[in-house]
């Protein structure tokens, strides 16, 4: 879990804890400080790698309904993949073109 607190603050925290609880405090004490700068890079590349992900999964399903000569529709990538549609609505249109474009490509090479 990732969480933002004051360090001062947190430090105070400590110090009333260690009087009451020792155990939470010694749990307090092994709580290291991470830089935000690491921490927002982390996020940011998690949601890229899973952004990713599901655009490869739009695309091979709409490649593989392509190719059974089947309309590829967001109501059939959703029942295919599972992903929301409001995830589609952002990259449905995009994905269908750059697939269609590929075959476009493909077949006249």
């Amino acid at each position: 879990m990732i969480i933002e607190i004051d360090e001062e603050l947190f430090i105070k925290v400590k110090q009333i804890i260690k009087g009451r609880n020792i155990s939470i405090f010694e749990q307090l004490e092994n709580i290291k400080i991470l830089n935000t700068v690491a921490t927002d890079n982390t996020l940011q590349q998690a949601r890229e790698l899973k952004t990713q992900r599901v655009k490869q999964s739009i695309k091979e399903t709409i490649k593989e309904l392509l190719s059974k000569d089947i309309s590829p529709t967001k109501y059939k990538i959703n029942k295919s993949t599972g992903i929301a549609f409001i995830t589609l609505n952002k990259y449905y249109d995009d994905i269908l073109e750059e697939v269609k474009n590929e075959k476009i490509i493909t077949t006249t090479i």
